[in-house]
């Protein structure tokens, strides 16, 4: 797969745009994307996340994300007063009251930006105002767009600690990022999410490369139940990956329970029978945020993945 974007400013995020392509230089030192095993998102945050989001609209247009691609921004949380208030302006009624059922204040502030730049991408992307965006809530609590558009944009949304991201795409999309703090308890979540096959392999590692599989096992079947529109409960332990996760290439899941189908939403016309077939579905690490790990998953169809880092 091919992760690319606006080769003008891939060295800078001065403009807001961030991208990466795995055949260009590989030499470039750390600060480059072109290599993915040092992809980082780390410092060389310049403008402000209104001047970095108009930038972004003004340089794509209403045409995104094509057929075989998805769109992904890396939009961190921690902003001003002023930009807390603009996107707070953005949200409807509901929203409103749901941000002022939080007692603390910095998850309010988290769910009023992360809710009010989800608005901003999408409104780019279906040519409407943020405004004017609604949302419909599936089964599980997936939420996709209320009025479909031709061709419809599927998405979605992780947020952890300080940072969230968007994804965009014409097929299904999910996922997700864990910022790491001393509270996670790696054996307890290794308890809940492994499979069988996957305790086997887990059970021949030792120390930190436990931990490591541990986060990055949690993040792909988050990812992937995301993309399904299932939630965890449905099926942390029914969907399984290889160990080790592949660091620098795509995979895909080595099984998917088939029971499953049953937890999936279906509109009549059978178009997620093929959901449960482990070769629908590719999936990627991500090194974006410090101390994170974040997946992605999408269909197979998908070759290009551009990034866009949403700037303080």
């Amino acid at each position: 797969m091919v992760l690319q974007g606006d080769r003008r400013q891939s060295d800078s995020l001065s403009d807001g745009s961030l991208l990466y392509n795995r055949n260009v230089d590989h030499n470039r030192g750390p600060t480059s994307l072109a290599n993915p095993a040092s992809q980082r998102y780390y410092g060389r945050l310049t403008t402000s996340l209104d001047g970095c989001f108009r930038k972004l609209e003004s340089n794509l247009g209403s045409n995104f994300p094509e057929s075989n691609e998805v769109q992904l921004f890396v939009v961190p949380l921690a902003v001003s007063n002023l930009e807390m208030t603009g996107c707070e302006k953005l949200l409807n009624a509901e929203e409103l009251a749901r941000a002022n059922r939080f007692m603390h204040a910095d998850v309010r502030r988290r769910f009023v930006v992360c809710r009010g730049m989800l608005r901003r991408v999408m409104a780019t992307a279906v040519s409407l105002q943020p405004e004017q965006i609604k949302f419909h809530y599936e089964q599980w609590g997936k939420p996709r767009l209320e009025r479909r558009s031709r061709p419809e944009v599927h998405f979605n949304v992780a947020h952890s600690d300080e940072w969230a991201l968007i994804a965009l795409a014409q097929s299904p999309v999910g996922v997700d990022v864990e910022v790491l703090n001393e509270r996670i308890n790696y054996r307890a979540i290794a308890s809940q999410i492994l499979t069988s096959c996957e305790s086997q392999a887990w059970d021949q590692l030792v120390g930190s490369d436990r931990e490591m599989a541990t986060m990055q096992l949690w993040v792909c079947k988050e990812a992937l139940l995301k993309a399904m529109g299932l939630g965890i409960a449905e099926g942390l332990k029914q969907v399984s990956f290889p160990l080790p996760i592949p660091e620098e290439s795509d995979f895909a899941p080595v099984h998917i329970d088939g029971q499953l189908q049953m937890h999936l939403e279906d509109d009549g016309s059978c178009r997620t029978n093929h959901w449960i077939d482990a070769s629908a579905w590719r999936l990627r690490m991500l090194r974006l945020i410090p101390n994170s790990f974040a997946a992605i998953c999408m269909s197979h169809t998908i070759s290009t993945v551009t990034i866009h880092g949403v700037s303080r």
